[in-house]
């Protein structure tokens, strides 16, 4: 605690001192002992004496070596010096200097007898004076060469529980990863959270970044304003790669306000908090954000289990039921086929149409085990070109129907990322939905085509069908849902069901917009490259 009151006290002095010199003294004083830290300095105005050791209060307009001060330095000495029984007090002149005295009686008899002697209760945030002359050389035109000739002071940036490694820990605590670039905020959020977490806290958000990604933690908590790497870049980094896609995270800020909370949420964190803060209150959120964060891994936990039981007994009942449909599907057609001279046309009429429902049965059995396969199969995203597979999937369509004549216009250089497999389901889907309602037009038309809206490309897959009334496309994309009978157009309700499940795993989104008797446009997008 004693290095901590100097160091801050010295780091203070240098911030605000240009020209001249700061002094260091340590003296008895009868039976106390009193340290003071004088410099030659920018000075403090008369009016803002009274406030100087309140937490979080900064003096405005004054000049500094850096602008990156929190106003936690002064009021942790003071918190510090209270704590040895002790006082401190500050006299200064503007653009004269500074000088704080610490006072501490010594011996033990001021101090609390359950405090003498006593075994250690809090984690220990003792800190390396390296970690305090890194950031003073930051202030320097030299830096980086007055850098490079001290040792790091990363092994200070680790706390554990008390009495205790993290090897022997019965049980485990949960790990925070802290990123700030300010050394006293840091000290200070680290000190709050050691009691009760074991705490990585570092510098910059490059740093936070390699650490999430060698060892992911179990929340990461991180000053916004850091030079590199900042706190919206270092989120958008962790959201990018499924080993840290889902770790909470917490921004801090000294902007506050709504509109501040509002961008750092849009841009993805899970909790935005504004400085100053109470120290209650990131204990609060850190605990709740923690505890959100076990809940949903225990929830995946259980829906990964309850879908491959799901899966399981998918395939059991597809087994199951596709043996007898086989059966009766292929006794149907040997009666036909040996029989059917004998039957009358109402009976022949009759095995036509328990071999069009086995078909349709065993249609509606492929479709699901696919939606189900889609819904779990990995994504692999790569630069595809929806041009060349649009191409593809239209002229197997033509194979199988040459007699018909179809105005096909697909645009040039359709391109996006996307798992190539899941989408090229996605456009057999579109298109073959394009091409059996434009069966009865005798001038059927369908076009793929892109446009650019508000900075997200739109993909569409436009004909000159049936068409539907948009009274019911809430119901589009539901299973089982069809717009049309089957007398009119076969089908099973599966796959804008399976299209819509695709788009949303890709972070995108479809919709579509119809006329009846004039045709109908799906739009759709990707997401982004992530």
């Amino acid at each position: 605690m004693w290095e901590k009151i100097v160091l801050n006290l010295l780091s203070n002095a240098l911030k605000h001192t240009f020209d001249g010199g700061i002094t260091v003294k340590l003296c008895w004083c009868g039976d106390h002992v009193e340290l003071t830290v004088a410099d030659s300095g920018v000075g403090i105005p008369e009016a803002a004496l009274p406030r100087l050791f309140e937490r979080f209060h900064r003096v405005k307009g004054a000049k500094s070596r850096t602008h990156e001060g929190t106003g936690i330095g002064l009021a942790l000495v003071q918190e510090l010096v209270s704590l040895h029984g002790g006082t401190v007090r500050v006299e200064s002149e503007e653009n004269k200097g500074s000088t704080f005295t610490v006072t501490v009686r010594a011996g033990t008899a001021h101090l609390p007898s359950d405090r003498v002697s006593a075994k250690r209760d809090l984690a220990s945030t003792a800190t390396r004076a390296a970690a305090y002359v890194e950031e003073a050389l930051l202030w320097l035109p030299n830096a980086a060469a007055l850098s490079d000739q001290l040792p790091r002071s990363e092994a200070a940036d680790v706390v554990f529980a008390p009495n205790e490694s993290p090897a022997i820990s019965s049980v485990r605590r949960a790990r925070i990863l802290w990123a700030d670039d300010n050394a006293d905020m840091r000290d200070y959020v680290r000190r709050l959270l050691a009691d009760r977490y074991d705490v990585l806290a570092v510098p910059d958000g490059l740093t936070a970044l390699s650490k999430a990604q060698a060892e992911p933690p179990d929340l990461v908590l991180s000053d916004v304003m850091m030079p590199g790497l900042d706190g919206f870049g270092l989120l958008r980094e962790l959201r990018k790669h499924e080993r840290t896609r889902t770790i909470p995270v917490i921004l801090l800020s000294a902007r506050a306000g709504e509109e501040s909370a509002v961008e750092g949420l849009d841009a993805g964190a899970d909790d935005y908090l504004a400085k100053p803060f109470s120290a209650r209150e990131p204990l609060a959120r850190v605990r709740t954000h923690l505890e959100l964060a076990r809940v949903r891994r225990e929830w995946a936990k259980e829906l990964e289990q309850a879908n491959n039981e799901l899966e399981a007994f998918s395939y059991s009942v597809s087994h199951d039921l596709r043996a007898p449909l086989r059966a009766i599907d292929g006794f149907s057609k040997t009666l036909l086929d040996e029989y059917g001279k004998k039957l009358d046309e109402k009976a022949c009429g009759y095995l036509s149409r328990v071999r069009a429902g086995t078909q349709r049965m065993a249609a509606l059995i492929d479709d699901l085990l696919n939606l189900s396969r889609i819904t779990r199969a990995p994504l692999r995203k790569d630069s595809i070109s929806l041009t060349e597979m649009a191409r593809s999937v239209t002229a197997e369509l033509q194979e199988k129907e040459p007699s018909r004549k179809v105005l096909i216009e697909i645009a040039d250089g359709l391109a996006a990322r996307g798992d190539a497999r899941l989408v090229t389901v996605v456009l057999v889907n579109l298109l073959g939905n394009a091409w059996k309602f434009t069966a009865r037009q005798q001038e059927a038309q369908i076009a793929v085509g892109q446009e650019k809206k508000e900075n997200e490309t739109v993909f569409s897959v436009r004909d000159n069908g049936a068409g539907f009334d948009m009274a019911y496309a809430d119901k589009l994309f539901a299973p089982f849902q069809r717009l049309h009978s089957d007398s009119e157009f076969e089908g099973t309700g599966i796959g804008l069901a399976t299209v819509q499940r695709i788009i949303s795993r890709h972070g995108g989104r479809i919709w579509a917009e119809s006329e009846v008797g004039k045709g109908t446009c799906f739009f759709f997008t990707l997401g982004g490259d992530q």
